[in-house]
């Protein structure tokens, strides 16, 4: 039997600093971190496992408990190769891909599980019932994987997997990151990464205490049996490294390619409402406790900026790496090391559908470049929701507007009460909004508008920390008004070309005008937009 061993073949996707991509072995990828750009993968999902996987290793060698072991982890400016090939060394059997009785994160041939496609292993292929999310070429067609690829997504499906199906020994439940927003700093340098995201032991074990068993998982010598109620993990390193299905890769040894899968269920955690992944933000319900913040299907991430950086709603619960990394920027200051001024912070989220949860409706990844000045001062972050309120505010409006439009130019006799609605936003007869609603998405207007908000948005939130708030307001809104009115007047055009009654577009024009003038009058309160009195 051939050895492919993950160690020290290369498979992790990597660019260099001049952006030249490459593949590098986790040997070769964590003792030249400080000499690369990044792990990049074409699947956020890969990227992000990777990240995990690299981190379980710098935890397992390094053991950076408390700040002091962290700061002089950043200090050296490169991670030891002593110290890395000591512990590849002691462990070099567990990492082959192929092992027939020990696999890296598989299992032996299950002799009573059938064999997959090989794209039942990408979550991100069109497999049953699954679109396509990523463009990944030929993925749902092809009938084989190499070995390097295949490694990938095998990492990246312990994360992801997707409840709901039937499975042994119980039916299937959601991976580790499956449900919410998962959270990344990004350094200037893969060194840099891994260590920003290297939240120290002591810090961590806050939210997963250490049982003292705590190990990467190809450590444990005899693997616990899966409980249908949930396993704890053992520690940090235990859930980076959590294996949420019992897989095993089928591998033709004549074109050492992968051909089929065996996937079953095995670990899934408790669902004890306990804050757990320092990646996550979570809402609290009054029933099931902490909850990982979702991904809204209809909205972009930035738009919950707010929501990752605030430190003091009671009902919301950043991610405790915002916590570490304004630590990062205090220690960084007070030590005099070289931290980045502004982080980027990767998100990654994913939605499934209401209804039949084992459907991937899709994926977001974005990059929000975040000063770390902000992480210290929650009074900016109070600031920056009132920017998103505004916008959110004009969205309100821009959605009346269009509701009105179609109402008018439906029933001409109801044009009075269209504008009425528009300007005031109440309606005697609520039925009558459900069809006009569903009508008026199809104009655009809402999705004009947040789009080209984006830029402005970060813009707002780099100059937040070193300017006036009141002239961040200004640009802010001046933003907002050009942006709503592009978006209004773009859906007017179209609507004349088809030859809408031009009285009704003007006259309704004229309305929204007023409404986005009265949104930012000085005397305006906190307080719904539909409670404001109309301007005429």
């Amino acid at each position: 039997m051939t050895r492919y061993s993950l160690w020290e073949e290369p498979w992790i996707p990597v660019l260099s600093q001049a952006g030249e991509p490459s593949n590098f072995s986790i040997r070769s990828v964590l003792v030249q971190a400080h000499t690369l750009r990044e792990v990049f993968d074409p699947s956020p999902l890969v990227t992000v496992a990777i990240h995990r996987l690299l981190l379980a290793f710098l935890y397992r060698v390094f053991r950076p408990r408390s700040v002091a072991d962290w700061v002089g982890l950043w200090r050296t400016g490169r991670l030891d190769p002593d110290r890395l090939d000591g512990y590849g060394a002691a462990w070099a059997d567990r990492f082959d891909l192929l092992d027939p009785t020990r696999p890296f994160y598989q299992v032996p041939r299950m002799a009573d599980e059938k064999v997959h496609p090989i794209s039942a292993l990408v979550l991100e292929a069109a497999s049953g019932n699954n679109p396509t999310l990523f463009d990944h070429g030929k993925v749902e067609g092809m009938e084989a994987l190499p070995l390097d690829r295949a490694a990938c997504h095998l990492l990246a499906h312990q994360l992801f997997a997707v409840g709901g199906g039937v499975s042994k020994p119980f039916n299937r439940m959601d991976g580790p990151l499956t449900k919410g927003l998962v959270v990344e700093a990004r350094g200037r340098i893969l060194f840099e990464t891994l260590l920003l995201n290297l939240v120290p032991l002591d810090h961590w074990t806050s939210l997963v205490p250490d049982s003292g068993l705590d190990c990467p998982f190809w450590e444990t010598e005899t693997p616990p049996d899966p409980v249908r109620e949930g396993s704890s993990p053992l520690g940090p390193i235990d859930y980076l490294t959590w294996q949420s299905r019992q897989i095993h890769l089928c591998v033709d040894e004549a074109s050492q390619m992968v051909t089929g899968c065996q996937v079953r269920q095995r670990y899934c955690l408790p669902k004890d409402g306990r804050r757990i992944d320092p990646a996550k933000a979570y809402r609290r319900k009054e029933q099931e406790g902490w909850v990982p913040f979702k991904v809204d299907k209809q909205r972009a991430i930035w738009q919950f900026t707010h929501v990752l950086l605030q430190a003091t709603n009671t009902d919301l619960a950043r991610p405790y790496l915002t916590d570490w990394l304004a630590t990062v920027d205090e220690t960084g200051q007070r030590e005099g090391l070289d931290v980045p001024e502004v982080i980027g912070m990767n998100v990654s989220g994913l939605t499934t559908h209401p209804e039949r949860a084992a459907k991937i409706e899709l994926w977001r990844r974005e990059q929000l470049p975040v000063p770390t000045a902000i992480l210290e001062r929650p009074e900016l972050v109070g600031d920056l929701e009132d920017l998103m309120r505004q916008a959110i505010r004009v969205e309100s409006l821009l959605q009346r507007s269009g509701e009105a439009l179609v109402w008018a130019l439906s029933k001409r006799e109801t044009f009075p009460l269209a504008l009425t609605y528009l300007r005031t936003g109440k309606v005697s007869d609520v039925e009558v909004l459900k069809g006009i609603r569903i009508l008026s998405r199809s104009l655009g207007m809402v999705t004009r508008y947040w789009p080209a908000l984006e830029a402005p948005f970060r813009q707002a939130l780099e100059e937040l920390p070193y300017t006036e708030f009141a002239v961040v307001q200004e640009n802010w809104r001046g933003a907002i008004r050009s942006v709503a009115l592009q978006a209004f007047c773009g859906v007017r055009d179209n609507l004349l070309h088809a030859e809408a009654p031009f009285e009704i577009l003007t006259r309704i024009e004229h309305a929204f005008r007023s409404r986005l003038v009265g949104i930012f009058a000085e005397n305006m309160k906190e307080g719904s937009m539909d409670d404001e009195e109309s301007d005429e």
